[in-house]
């Protein structure tokens, strides 16, 4: 057996006894119901199985039909065998036609054998090895086969059926159907009964004898396969690489919302400062009157005989000095100003020998003093 050969039956064995097995033949017979009748045949294509089964010095053409063979009658009871397969080939319409050849049950040696699961992938080499435990012919005399019991198989051992018979018989089988041209596709072994023949699932034919197998579908699915990787692959590249790139984006967009957000912030604690500042300078222009306005009421309220002499603005007190003919009259006087508040003349009031005018000194608060609180608690 091949390594493709073995690869395949492993496969093919996985396949018949697995979940997906089962749901991709399910899902196919579905599919199936839904199309039109006429057309199922073209678009889910079922292989003919083709069984010839010796009786006496007769070939009989056993076909199946959905499942059950029947033989393959003719009108022309002449009809040679190998005439049969042709035709059953001719109205195939490009659907495969296997052919197999099967001998009685009584004809070769069928033994179920037991291995461990550790010689599961040397199994031609360990079946040569210890054949003749099983068989009582040496490996060179007879043509064997064997099958996977999948039901009695579990995870410690690995249950065989083992068809052997002589290479003679398989040598005579070969020969009278290339007399007839005919190919086979396997060399089985019948466990079914006469009314309806049942195949055992070896291939006993060699492999130099077998009809060489169409590997097109194989190439073609797994090209679909590669296909569908590829584009799904691309389309999750894709997809990645256009997150990325609006990643990217939004990754940029926060950066200038972030500066922008601390440019907004700068200014605003700027603005909030100047705020400040206006409203300090604003109290300030509210809570002391501006020079002006002092000198242009100082002027109004003062005699035409007293003139200044020196004028002190310091942060909220007020001091003059100057000369006047009665220094006494002017404390009233200014005490009527609102720009200034509790005017009093400081350290007496002297007379300038000179001008003969009394020289005083005054001061006052350019911000209104708080009334003192009443002491109301009672001793």
């Amino acid at each position: 057996m091949s390594a493709i050969d073995k690869l395949q039956n492993d496969l093919s064995n996985w396949y018949e006894t697995s979940s997906v097995g089962q749901f991709m033949r399910w899902w196919k017979s579905e599919l199936m119901s839904f199309a039109p009748e006429k057309y199922q045949q073209q678009l889910f294509p079922q292989a003919v199985n083709v069984l010839l089964i010796q009786k006496q010095d007769e070939v009989v053409v056993w076909q199946d039909t959905t499942g059950d063979f029947v033989i393959e009658q003719n009108e022309d009871e002449e009809v040679m065998w190998w005439h049969k397969i042709q035709r059953i080939i001719n109205n195939a319409e490009g659907r495969r036609v296997n052919v197999v050849y099967l001998l009685p049950n009584n004809e070769a040696l069928v033994r179920k054998i037991a291995l461990p699961q550790a010689a599961k992938e040397n199994l031609d080499d360990v079946i040569g090895f210890e054949l003749d435990k099983y068989v009582p012919f040496k490996a060179e005399q007879v043509q064997l086969s064997y099958k996977i019991d999948q039901d009695n198989s579990n995870e410690d051992k690995i249950v065989l059926d083992l068809a052997v018979i002589p290479k003679h018989k398989v040598a005579n089988i070969v020969a009278l159907t290339e007399e007839k041209s005919i190919v086979l596709d396997a060399l089985d072994v019948d466990i079914g009964q006469d009314e309806q023949p049942k195949v055992l699932g070896v291939n006993l034919l060699p492999v130099e004898n077998r009809k060489e197998r169409n590997y097109f579908n194989l190439k073609l699915n797994l090209g679909l396969l590669l296909l569908l990787f590829v584009l799904t692959y691309f389309v999750m590249y894709t997809s990645v690489a256009n997150k990325q790139e609006k990643i990217e984006q939004l990754t940029n967009i926060n950066t200038d919302l972030s500066k922008q957000a601390k440019k907004a912030k700068l200014l605003r604690k700027e603005l909030k400062s100047v705020i400040i500042s206006s409203k300090f300078l604003n109290n300030k222009k509210q809570d002391n009157p501006s020079l002006v306005d002092i000198l242009s009421e100082m002027t109004t309220r003062l005699p035409e005989d007293t003139y200044i002499t020196r004028l002190k603005v310091d942060k909220e007190k007020l001091e003059l000095t100057g000369q006047s003919n009665n220094a006494s009259n002017l404390v009233p006087e200014l005490d009527k100003s609102s720009s200034w508040f509790q005017p009093e003349i400081v350290g007496g009031v002297t007379e300038d020998r000179r001008t003969k005018k009394e020289k005083f000194t005054i001061k006052a608060l350019l911000k209104e003093p708080k009334p003192e609180e009443d002491d109301d608690s009672t001793s």
